[in-house]
């Protein structure tokens, strides 16, 4: 009997610690809308736009490091993707008046010509561009996942989004050409880039730690030895190659209406190197990485863009290369390796670093 009570003891103790842990990150969340709500309104607008890019970054890199990092393939092709979902958005939101002005060499065909969304539907072009995004996904992940791996996969989804780049550029009765897409409504804000970062990090969590995810980790490990377990490998890669697609195609979408412009010089694969660094640098196959290293990139990079001009043009990415090396030495899985963000790991790391600075003090 004594046994029991105390596994009623052990298991009460559990249930409070789940309800702590959520109540903390309901409290957290609340916080994260009044400043939204607050910072939309009253926050500088470099930080503002410094804040929004972050949150940007972060959604493709977390779709990117679930493929690249937790399944293993490598892939190249973010910067495709992204594309397509912002070209659309913004064919999407974009006036019929402002259209017949911008479309000057060949008119833009029907239906788009003369159909758009309004405010309200802003949702509806952001999930149209992840939805047209992940479709194109499935034209080169169900050929090359099934017979391409490593630097092959990776040269061939490189291929396609240089394909889809070419598409763009000799397009321009669709894309305007090089002339690219200019007047789109900015309708992303901290509330839009924030909230659909919150959403798509909860998919990705939720699909790591499932079932899904942990046959995806094995397929990391040992494709064959996966495959000789049961896992049905193509299937999971697949679906990690539409889940990181469509974050993408969200993410290109939400870029566009920010700057409020397309242009395909936005979507070259220096784009997919920004997001191969932002895993890399918030460790591999950590979302809370890929997270974290989306804003310490965006933030850097905005504070380094004095460097082109005061000094030569690219010595901002020389800068934050040195930054990178410096910080592979100090940490050569990432910030975070394979870890997760915990509130306990978290109280477990500030008790640590108090009493450290406590013992130096006293």
């Amino acid at each position: 009997m004594k046994l029991s009570w105390e596994k009623i003891g052990r298991g009460q103790t559990l249930a409070a610690g789940v309800l702590v842990k959520r109540a903390v990150t309901l409290v957290f969340l609340a916080g994260l809308a009044v400043f939204i709500w607050w910072g939309d309104a009253h926050l500088d607008r470099l930080m503002w736009r410094i804040i929004n890019l972050g949150a940007i970054y972060s959604i493709a890199a977390v779709g990117y490091t679930l493929v690249n990092g937790w399944a293993g393939q490598f892939s190249l092709g973010p910067h495709g993707f992204m594309l397509l979902g912002g070209y659309l958005t913004a064919l999407l939101v974009l006036p019929p008046p402002v259209k017949r002005t911008l479309w000057i060499l060949q008119p833009l065909i029907e239906p788009f010509a003369s159909f758009h969304l309004p405010k309200a539907g802003f949702v509806l072009a952001l999930a149209g561009g992840g939805v047209l995004a992940a479709l194109a996904s499935l034209i080169i992940g169900i050929p090359a996942l099934r017979a391409l791996r490593g630097d092959y996969l990776a040269i061939a989804t490189l291929g396609f989004g240089e394909i889809l780049f070419l598409l763009v550029v000799n397009l321009p009765f669709l894309t305007n050409g090089a002339m690219g897409i200019t007047r789109i409504p900015t309708y992303a804000n901290l509330a839009w880039s924030c909230g659909t970062l919150v959403l798509v990090s909860y998919a990705a969590i939720r699909l790591k730690n499932s079932s899904y995810g942990r046959a995806m980790r094995a397929i990391r490990e040992d494709e064959l030895a996966a495959e000789s377990m049961g896992i049905n490998v193509f299937r999971l890669k697949l679906l990690a190659f539409l889940f990181s697609a469509f974050c993408a195609g969200v993410s290109g979408g939400l870029l566009v209406t920010l700057l409020s412009t397309a242009h395909p010089s936005l979507f070259t694969f220096v784009t997919t190197f920004y997001f191969l660094l932002i895993i890399v640098l918030g460790g591999m196959g950590s979302v809370s990485g890929a997270i974290v290293g989306g804003f310490i990139f965006a933030a850097i990079f905005e504070a380094l863009r004095f460097a082109d001009t005061a000094v030569v043009p690219g010595m901002r990415m020389v800068i934050f290369s040195i930054l990178l090396i410096l910080a592979m030495l100090f940490f050569r899985r990432g910030l975070f390796g394979l870890r997760e963000f915990s509130w306990e790991g978290a109280w477990h790391s500030v008790r640590a670093a108090w009493r450290w600075a406590w013992t130096k003090i006293g």
